[in-house]
């Protein structure tokens, strides 16, 4: 047997962040100082420090024992391998531990087992459960309950977005297809240790167990019966896990109550309550300024204003990181009229991007044409893909070509029937309020017309599944997603029959060359493979793809503990450190 680092050293990928300006202090337009990290993680990350900590409200101080988190509205799936939507992430990794996790500086290490050992001709990971590993009710982790976390995996009515068919189990088609009552790559050495067997092995292959953040058997497996793991959806909204954090009630519509988990293997977190408060964009500064909350996390837009108005309250500390993900107008590929590649063109060609961001974002964000990450390793420094400046111009002349002539009202027609869009986006925030005025005016200009609809985004999931079974019917969709990791592999995404592929979007070529990336295990090859897939992406549009952004995170100057943050790890998934003072 080697060792898990030694046989996988060669894929191990180190995002670089590079900030434009040097040093350890930075001064933003608006005149306020900013700090760069200088701990092994976070060195490119930007804090804001507080500098008048003595004017924390005494509504705040007199809270010593229950932290409250600013937080928009989950989906209230608080199960990490049935939930799709990020906004549900806070509130199960406060509540369970992973089998491996992801370091700040992108790389796989312990969770829960250690890292594995590998038997590579057998393509089979060996794994050990760490010493005093034990659910929230002090009973210990065990083997089975892993073998139990994979059944419902693997299951035929599995409801989530597990990757199955790259991680590629031995015997899960066969399990999931009911053609056998067990999994056979799965295999019980004792409660301790158990081993996986894969079909074949990727590039990717470790990066999936930071996914995996187990089920109990004696909780979630009582009333089990393979074929129906749909039926579990029951436990959703009354979690049961292995993390720092218990729950303990969830109030819907306003806030998720946790309390410290004393079985904790890593010790019993130092702040004994935890409450996640759902908070509007509108008034969650005025909320931290008041006492009223500690910590905001995520929905805070990065501009100069509100780093500003962070800044100007005294006693709000704030950290800045480029954020894993992007924001992308959604193309339902089922509609036949968004099969027009030069309407999707168009569209990308027709939209002020640039405007949009800017005003936005400011200098924390950019316009993208692929779906990466520009600090990425896997980046293409080339620059070798197609690029959308504002052209309404060229976009016309696509309209045109594609027979969209403009009728009496200025809405182009085509075969008697008008070009208007359903546009689907999330009830309002700031980003809507920059991006659809500005959208619908740009896209008028051009002589199409767009019907907006705003809902809850869980909302627009359903919306989005329903379309895909031809129960629903829309053209556009304002989405973000977040990466999952600092891996570049996007074949959930974009090929054909990819777990979160929500928008019927098909392309053979886009289908071989995410498959080619993820069995190169050499990273240079990897990341000309990706270069060609970008290339194809940005040419063919499965989205219009809008922008990366910096992401800001502020808390109270009470709130201690909060270190090394980065923008592959931050510290929610270290909750245990955090102390109130």
């Amino acid at each position: 047997m080697i060792t898990f680092n030694k046989f996988f050293s060669v894929l191990f990928m180190i995002t670089c962040l590079v900030l434009t300006s040097c040093g350890v202090n930075q001064t933003n337009e608006s005149g306020v100082s900013l700090f760069r990290g200088v701990e092994e993680f976070d060195k490119n990350t930007l804090y804001l420090k507080a500098q008048h900590e003595d004017k924390l409200p005494e509504s705040s101080k007199q809270r010593k024992d229950t932290l409250i988190m600013g937080i928009s509205q989950p989906n209230g799936v608080f199960n990490p391998i049935f939930s799709t939507a990020a906004n549900d992430s806070d509130i199960y990794d406060a509540i369970w531990d992973p089998m491996l996790e992801i370091n700040g500086d992108g790389h796989v290490v312990d969770g829960i087992v250690n890292m594995p050992e590998i038997i590579k001709e057998e393509n089979t990971y060996v794994f050990t459960l760490k010493d005093g590993v034990k659910w929230q009710d002090g009973t210990p982790i065990t083997s089975e309950d892993i073998e139990f976390t994979f059944k419902v995996l693997m299951d035929k009515t599995y409801p989530g977005s597990f990757e199955r068919d790259n991680f590629d189990m031995v015997g899960w088609r066969e399990y999931s297809n009911l053609e056998s009552d067990h999994i056979e790559g799965f295999k019980v050495i004792d409660d301790k240790r158990f081993s996986i067997k894969f079909n074949s092995i990727n590039a990717k292959k470790y990066y999936y167990f930071d996914k995996i953040k187990p089920l109990a058997k004696h909780v979630y497996g009582v009333n089990y019966v393979q074929g129906r793991a749909e039926e579990l959806e029951a436990f959703n909204k009354t979690p049961f896990g292995n993390g720092p954090y218990k729950f303990k009630e969830y109030i819907e519509g306003e806030e998720i109550r946790l309390v410290a988990n004393e079985n904790y293997y890593k010790g019993k977190p130092k702040i004994e309550n935890i409450i996640y408060r759902i908070t509007s964009e509108i008034n969650q500064i005025s909320l931290i300024e008041n006492g009223d909350i500690d910590i905001i996390r995520k929905t805070i837009l990065p501009t100069e204003e509100n780093i500003k108005l962070i800044n100007d309250i005294g006693f709000v500390n704030a950290m800045i990181t480029d954020c894993l993900g992007y924001g992308y107008i959604a193309i339902n590929h089922r509609e036949e009229i968004m099969q027009d590649k030069n309407l999707r063109k168009a569209l990308a060609y027709g939209l002020n991007r640039e405007d949009i961001v800017k005003l936005a974002f400011g200098d924390y964000g950019n316009v993208i044409d692929i779906p990466q990450n520009t600090k990425s390793y896997f980046y293409p420094e080339d620059g070798e893909f197609t690029h959308y400046d504002f052209n309404p111009e060229k976009a016309k002349k696509l309209l045109e070509e594609s027979g969209w002539v403009v009728g009496s009202n200025g809405i182009r027609e085509k075969d008697g029937k008008k070009l208007s869009l359903k546009f689907l986006t999330s009830t309002t925030n700031e980003i809507n309020d920059v991006f659809i005025p500005i959208m619908i005016e740009n896209y008028k200009d051009i002589g199409i017309e767009v019907i907006v609809e705003q809902m809850e985004h869980k909302t627009l999931l359903q919306k989005q599944k329903d379309a895909m079974k031809g129960d629903f019917s829309y053209h556009l969709a304002l989405m973000f997603t977040p990466f999952s990791n600092s891996d570049p592999d996007a074949s959930s995404r974009f090929s054909t029959n990819g777990n979160a592929n929500r928008f019927s979007y098909s392309n053979l070529k886009v289908d071989k060359l995410l498959s080619d990336a993820l069995l190169e295990f050499d990273n240079e090859k990897r990341k000309e493979i990706y270069g060609e897939f970008y290339k194809e992406v940005s040419d063919d549009l499965p989205y219009i793809f809008l922008f990366e952004r910096k992401s800001v995170d502020v808390y109270t100057s009470k709130v201690k503990g909060i270190s090394n943050f980065s923008l592959n790890r931050w510290f929610t998934k270290d909750l245990e450190k955090l102390y109130i003072e």
